[in-house]
């Protein structure tokens, strides 16, 4: 066996047997199930905090606001009451429903008047009632409410310019898986990165690499550590992605409402069509994995080029700052990608060394991009990662046999050069 693949087995090995491997996988996918099941959740407590109300006032105009309260879903009315008592507590809301808000309607000087006594006050802070509009007109000019609301809404239809997404609630889908996407890929580049740092520190602090590299040439044992590194990520990935994937069907169909049945069923789609739910074309996910190797191999080779150059542990922090701040910035990129994935600066960025495995992946989850771009991208990608090696193996030669202080620019030149 060569000596990479020497290394590569060996570290593998070495990762599987390690607890803390197996604590953040098993902490990654309850992380993932909680960020997965948070806006089903999120959306049940907000339902029941701000959503279900009791409504009191004069029968005949608390008939009619009920109608136009409950009607698209936004309101439940749990309770009914011709008046509110002096004092509206906390205890009375529970008593009647448990409802986030008691409502006290009413006629004055010819409009109409609300008395909001909520549970919590940000949550109706900005709440403006809009779906009573109707009534409020209603009683300022005498015509009937169903003739307003008719009158005020304006009828669309939505054609989509890209044959990617013809349908707007799997557009909207596709969005939200994307960014899911993005971040995992954020956080799988940066922990994986970050692991062969520490274990390049750990091997030069306790001399550890004076034998290694000593006996196994320096590039293979870089080559090894991140290729094994990289193999890892991907199996923790996989775990992640698969709770994920089980899990957001059954939040999303929870999520589902009427409105977004109807909408569905004007589209010609179920609203819990596996193929809607799912909004992700199995070639995102091919290109996700492709991108993620792409990026962790150039973000690991110059992490353990740097981390080959300290003399203590102690000093990561200040060769981790510079090499972390491309994968923030290409983060942040992708998520104005994520808005503007055709614009000229996420175009460009989409080419751009070590931005480009997040911003052309942004592009390609949520766009059609043309296949000779992403061809262009993949090549300038792989051109880095062979670059990235060059310069790390030469780096790494030199930095992993040299304590107590970093290599000064001359010799890095000079082993750059030989």
């Amino acid at each position: 066996m060569n000596e990479i693949g020497i290394v590569f087995t060996a570290e593998i090995l070495r990762k599987l047997r390690s607890r803390i491997f197996w604590i953040a996988t098993v902490g990654g996918v309850l992380v993932i199930a909680f960020i997965v099941t948070a806006p089903a959740l999120f959306a049940g407590v907000a339902r029941s905090s701000s959503s279900d109300v009791i409504l009191a006032g004069p029968p005949a105009l608390r008939e009619r606001a009920r109608t136009l309260m409950t009607a698209k879903k936004e309101y439940r009315v749990v309770a009914e009451l011709d008046a509110l008592p002096s004092n509206v507590t906390t205890k009375f809301l529970e008593e009647h429903g448990n409802a986030g808000a008691a409502i006290a309607i009413s006629e004055r000087n010819g409009a109409l008047h609300l008395d909001v006594y909520p549970r919590d006050l940000s949550a109706f802070d900005d709440v403006e009632f809009r779906e009573l509009v109707p009534l409020n007109v209603e009683l300022a000019t005498g015509i009937a409410p169903a003739r307003i609301e008719k009158a005020s809404t304006i009828s669309r239809t939505l054609h989509a310019l890209d044959a990617k997404f013809t349908d707007s609630r799997v557009a909207a889908l596709a969005h939200g898986i994307a960014f899911g996407l993005i971040f995992i890929l954020y956080l799988a580049i940066i922990l994986a990165s970050q692991s062969v740092m520490a274990a390049v520190a750990e091997e030069k602090t306790s001399r550890i690499a004076e034998i290694l590299v000593s006996t196994i040439e320096p590039a293979n044992l870089l080559v090894g550590k991140t290729l094994s590194a990289a193999v890892v990520a991907l199996v923790q990935i996989a775990l992640w992605l698969a709770t994920a994937a089980v899990i957001l069907p059954h939040v999303a169909a929870s999520l589902s409402n009427s409105n977004a049945a109807a909408n569905a069923a004007a589209n010609g789609t179920s609203a819990n069509d596996p193929s809607a739910i799912l909004a992700i074309d199995p070639w995102v996910l091919i290109a996700f994995v492709a991108f993620f190797i792409l990026g962790y191999l150039q973000y690991a080779t110059v992490y353990a080029a740097a981390a080959s150059l300290i003399s203590r542990t102690e000093d990561l922090a200040s060769v981790t700052t510079p090499v972390i701040l491309p994968v923030v910035g290409a983060f942040f990129v992708a998520q104005f990608g994520l808005l503007q994935p055709n614009s000229p600066l996420v175009v460009a960025c989409s080419f751009v060394p070590f931005l480009s495995p997040f911003v052309m992946f942004t592009r390609v989850a949520i766009t059609t991009v043309p296949p000779w771009q992403i061809a262009l991208a993949v090549g300038i990608d792989a051109l880095t990662v062979a670059a990235c090696f060059w310069f790390a193996g030469r780096v790494y030669r030199v930095g992993m046999l040299l304590y107590g202080q970093l290599p000064s620019p001359k010799q890095i030149f000079a082993a750059l050069r030989a």
